[in-house]
């Protein structure tokens, strides 16, 4: 993900629960998803360890994960890519739409040592925590099956370029070409593992999908979660923009104040199962409460 222009600027007790039960999202479980991508290695398009996390990913969303290939076009090379995408839940409803990124980017730009930029990013937070959180839901799910439909979707190639045209691949490829819709709202996960978490509403979903912002928010609030910030502070190019340029109202869900952030210090010690847990519990509450609450503007 790139920052646009700025925008304005305790573990919950989790005393509201949930209409349809469902397993407790278990943090420290997701923490260990966390540290086994990044045991793998810098997820890199085109790299062995790239091919290793794929086969390691699709087999932990489950049976049934659907791997969409493509090609990506990039200057003076080719690059096989692939998104994973799994359901769960009803067939017949519209679905929700839960995503992350599980590329890392292919070189350290933003680390303060130059010596360091040509260097892979280990993506602990920055791909690593959004998936981890991911594949802990789908556990979850097929536990217990959502009340309405639910397709998880692991885009690859966001953080492959250094400009915006060559990032965000795998999210421009799935908004050309839908898998498991039609979608009635969606939430990206990006950076949420970060040990100081503190998640601001992000300005493009605020002004283009107010009511899935709304509606993530109120869990937290319901659920006690302080850490979601009720004010908006950053301008985010990520996954989401593509989607909601098809129509789709995609929020992004990001603690983008991670000094780490494109640098080799993105590692697992950076990060905290607590985090994860935090925002576990909100996407869980919003997913299994998603069939009694009603669509509000901008949720189709």
């Amino acid at each position: 993900m790139l920052l646009g222009t700025p925008g304005c600027h305790a573990q919950g007790t989790g005393a509201s629960r949930p209409a349809v039960d469902a397993p407790e999202f278990d943090g420290e479980r997701a923490m260990q998803w966390l540290r086994r991508q990044v045991e793998i290695g810098p997820r890199v398009p085109g790299t062995e360890t790239h091919r290793e996390a794929r086969r390691v990913l699709a087999a932990a969303l489950g049976p049934g994960t659907r791997e969409q290939e493509f090609t990506y076009l990039a200057p003076h090379t080719v690059v096989q890519m692939v998104n994973l995408i799994a359901r769960f839940g009803p067939e017949e409803s519209d679905r929700i739409l839960l995503c992350a990124h599980w590329d890392t980017r292919p070189f350290a730009d933003q680390d303060p040592d130059p010596a360091n930029r040509s260097k892979p990013v280990p993506g602990a937070n920055d791909g690593a925590s959004g998936v981890a959180v991911l594949l802990e839901m789908a556990r979850l799910f097929r536990a217990a099956p959502p009340p309405v439909g639910v397709t998880v979707v692991l885009f690859d190639g966001e953080d492959w370029g250094r400009t915006l045209e060559t990032m965000f691949i795998g999210s421009r490829y799935f908004a050309e070409h839908p898998v498991g819709g039609p979608f009635r709202y969606g939430i990206l996960l990006d950076m949420v593992g970060d040990a100081d978490l503190q998640i601001y509403r992000e300005r493009h979903s605020q002004d283009r999908a107010p009511a899935v912002v709304d509606r993530v928010w109120r869990a937290a609030e319901e659920l006690g979660i302080e850490h979601f910030r009720p004010s908006v502070r950053h301008t985010i190019e990520d996954d989401h923009i593509p989607l909601l340029q098809r129509g789709i109202p995609v929020i992004d869900v990001i603690d983008f104040d991670y000094p780490y952030w494109h640098t080799v210090e993105d590692t697992p010690d950076k990060c905290s199962a607590r985090s994860l847990k935090l925002v576990g519990d909100v996407v869980r509450r919003v997913a299994y409460t998603a069939a009694r609450a009603p669509a509000g503007a901008g949720v189709p």
